[in-house]
């Protein structure tokens, strides 16, 4: 940060002295140490001032003032200025090393050291002290850091700084510009990176009224063209001279003139106002008095060439993050090489200040600093929060909150799909049960003499496939010979079956053994996920022992085989499924089936709940899950002969009961089911088993034949890098925003990176069916922050 010095001078005059208060302190502190001095008196010293100034008057040179000058420059004008400036240099210099002040002069090279940064503040509000040639002090040769910024001695803090946006927003009035190079300006302003430049040339004054006031504030205020102090009496006197600035070649204004929208510039973020014109300390004082934190302008009437390579070095001093009255001692001592042709053009340059505000930097005026010292603790500090995050979710320590995201996700994709029209529905509802009953000897929900009319009134509509969602463990009704021998004519029939749950209790169901081939059986096993939800599918398992349902596969992929045609009637399953113990993908035609891997999206499964060939099911997305069939019929519809037969030539029909009572005993022993889309755990507002099995099948054929995506996940090693990165996002948005003590711009930067994660994971599951994982990441981010 550095140290800031203040000189405070009281009031008195030249001929009796001026009492000064010294304080020196850290920049943006309180002083730590506080004395009191004496300036002599010094009666001869406004004349010597006066005349250097008379004589650098006489040189006639084409300059930024509101006239222009002869251009005919005599040579004896410019050594008479040259001496004047070194008498006047020789007498500033005598009277600061005087015994009176050496006191004070010896308290500053005590407290200080020449490879600190220095801010000499000269606080006084007499205008001849301010001119004076300060900087040939020799305390400037002893501390090369160290540069004089002009203050008044009445100051106040402004309204906090609004947070910026990362370009510098820089508002550029080129004034009346006759006979003067106002091109070269606009190209250095051009030059800097990271503006925003808005170019105002020889404006109106109600023009640059709007623009002062526009809503998004301005960091910078620059003018170029003529401008002049005008005082009350014709000459320089030490009373305050109002400033001047020549708008356009007609229009000329002064700083109260803009009063108002100065001061709302300010309190949106003016940081500095830079006058490359005449004669500008005028200009300061108005504008301190508007409480703008930092001035910069020239003290006397400056050449175009001089102000060219004035700005050009400032400029690219300051853009570099070089402390503000650094880089204007670096563009003024520059100036030096122009004395030739521009006698004191060193002189020039002067910065005014508030000293209730801190002076910007680069960086600071695109909303963050840079690095700290020690980067390598923020670095550490990320790392570690990545490194914790990584260890939680190895653990599982993140499943169940990615789950409820992946859910909220799913619920909340962007416009509905179309119903399937390969699948119709024949529902065993509560009204059917309750008009023809249930079977007396097995309690199942349809007796057989209402299933053999079933498929009698199926048989001849000519389905393509016929999937009956029923168990039938029990042997047929004696009475009833022809139904075994009508389903066994069925071309396309899938039955279901289940294995046993020892996990759960529960027994298998097998099916009759009057339906002998194994290919037309399926299990009817769901996968529950630990909070009860369905989202994964079992599409081949490995036979428990001691089960009575023989099917390897599920009932979704018998009946997906055969409607596809992908297998011979003699074997239609094994000759597209390759073997379990390949550990191979399953594949129907060129669509691969992806299996959800022991750690899969915001999966870490134990073994035994990642046995089998698992997918994720994509539900297809409807207002109600249950509309997704093109028709839904009851039983009661079909054998009443209430329907289309054209709509069944060619389709899947699924036979499934209905009735959310039936089963009896608990609600997890139905067939009954929460999917993402259920926020409930009430029996009516689960999905039926029959239903599910339709997203099931339709899922495997949509992939197929209509090219919808199948749910898949990157690699683990790819999710872990995923992680990794937005932690490096927090770290940057911590390191970037937080060090700069930006509250509101820090948590705008962290809220803005959190929405970003989630637009991000929503868009890829819900737009190309990846699932990339949402809860690792948003901590890993918000941790490293």
């Amino acid at each position: 940060m550095g140290k800031r010095v203040v000189l405070k001078v009281g009031k008195g005059d030249f001929t009796q002295g001026f009492p000064v208060i010294l304080q020196i302190g850290e920049a943006g502190a309180l002083p730590s140490v506080e004395s009191r001095g004496q300036l002599p008196p010094a009666p001869d010293l406004p004349m010597c001032y006066s005349q250097w100034r008379t004589a650098y008057r006489s040189l006639r040179l084409p300059h930024r003032l509101g006239i222009r000058p002869d251009s005919v420059q005599h040579v004896s004008w410019a050594q008479d200025c040259r001496d004047a400036a070194r008498q006047l240099c020789d007498r500033t210099a005598v009277w600061l090393n005087h015994p009176d002040f050496q006191p004070l002069y010896s308290k500053l090279l005590e407290q200080l050291s020449p490879e600190e940064s220095i801010q000499l503040v000269l606080q006084t509000e007499e205008a001849t002290l301010r001119r004076l040639p300060w900087h040939h002090w020799d305390f400037f040769d002893r501390y090369p850091k160290a540069e004089l910024t002009l203050s008044a001695p009445f100051f106040e803090q402004g309204a906090a700084r609004p947070p910026r946006r990362r370009n510098v927003r820089v508002l550029a009035v080129f004034g009346d510009g006759t006979g003067l190079d106002l091109k070269t300006d606009r190209a250095l302003l051009k030059t800097l990176p990271g503006i925003e430049l808005c170019m105002l040339t020889a404006p109106s004054r109600h023009r640059l009224n709007q623009c002062l006031w526009d809503a998004r504030g301005w960091d910078i205020l620059f003018f170029a063209g003529h401008s002049n102090s005008v005082s009350a009496e014709e000459g320089y006197t030490s009373t305050h001279a109002a400033g001047q600035i020549g708008l356009n070649p007609q229009d000329s204004l002064t700083i109260p003139d803009l009063k108002y929208a100065l001061r709302k510039a300010v309190k949106r973020g003016l940081a500095i106002a830079i006058f490359n014109s005449c004669d500008g300390l005028g200009l300061a004082q108005d504008l301190a008095e508007l409480q703008i934190p930092q001035v910069l302008v020239m003290r006397e009437p400056v050449p175009d060439p001089v102000a060219h390579a004035f700005l050009k070095g400032f400029l690219r001093s300051f853009a570099r993050n070089t402390p503000l009255h650094l880089a204007v001692r670096d563009a003024r001592e520059q100036l030096q090489g122009l004395e030739d042709r521009f006698p004191c053009a060193a002189w020039l340059p002067v910065l005014c200040q508030n000293l209730a505000q801190p002076p910007p930097t680069w960086s600071s005026l695109q909303g963050g600093e840079p690095l700290p010292r020690r980067p390598w603790r923020l670095v550490a500090g990320g790392v570690a929060a990545v490194g914790a995050t990584l260890g939680v979710d190895l653990y599982g320590g993140f499943q169940g909150l990615e789950l409820k995201a992946y859910d909220f996700f799913l619920r909340h994709r962007l416009g509905y799909e179309q119903r399937d029209e390969r699948l119709v529905i024949i529902e065993n509802t509560t009204a059917d049960i309750e008009r023809f009953g249930i079977d007396a000897s097995s309690g199942a929900s349809m007796r057989d003499d209402i299933l053999l009319a079933l498929v009698e009134r199926l048989a001849p509509l000519e389905p393509k496939v016929v999937g009956l969602d029923i168990y039938h463990p029990h042997a047929f009704n004696p009475a009833l010979p022809e139904l075994p021998t009508q389903l066994n004519a069925l071309p396309n029939l899938a039955l279901v079956c289940k294995h046993p749950a020892p996990e759960a209790n529960l027994p298998g169901v097998a099916f009759t053994e009057a339906i002998t081939p194994d290919n037309r059986l399926g299990f009817s096993d769901f996968l529950e996920d630990g909070d009860t939800v369905t989202r994964r599918q079992l599409l081949v398992t490995e036979l428990p022992e001691e089960t009575r349902c023989p099917a390897e596969y599920s009932f979704a992929v018998a009946i997906a085989v055969q409607y596809l045609a992908l297998a011979d009637a003699r074997d239609p399953l094994d000759t597209v499924l390759w073997p379990l113990e390949a550990k191979a993908r399953l594949q129907f035609r060129q669509t691969l089936l992806p299996p959800i891997r022991p750690r899969f999206g915001g999966y870490q499964l134990v073994e035994a709940e990642s046995r089998g060939y698992q997918m994720m099911i994509n539900y297809r997305h409807l207002p109600n899950l249950e509309d997704i069939a093109a028709r839904r019929l009851t039983v009661s519809d079909v054998l009443n002969g209430d329907f289309n037969p054209e709509d069944f030539a060619g389709k899947i029909v699924l036979i499934g009961t209905t009735d959310f009572s039936f089963g009896g005993g608990d609600i997890e022993d139905r067939d009954l089911w929460i999917t993402p889309y259920h926020t409930s755990e009430r029996a009516g507002e689960r999905l039926s088993g029959v239903f599910l099995q339709a997203h099931l099948v339709s899922q495997l054929l949509s992939a197929v034949e209509d090219n919808r995506p199948l749910i898949s996940s990157w690699h683990e090693s790819v999710e872990r890098m995923w992680i990794t990165v937005w932690g490096g996002v927090g770290l940057l948005v911590g390191g970037r925003l937080y060090r700069n003590s930006l509250r509101p711009r820090f948590w705008v930067g962290l809220i803005s990176a959190e929405i970003v994660l989630v637009l991000l994971c929503w868009g890829l599951l819900t737009g190309v069916a990846l699932w990339v994982p949402w809860a690792p990441a948003a901590p890993a981010n918000a941790i490293a922050a």
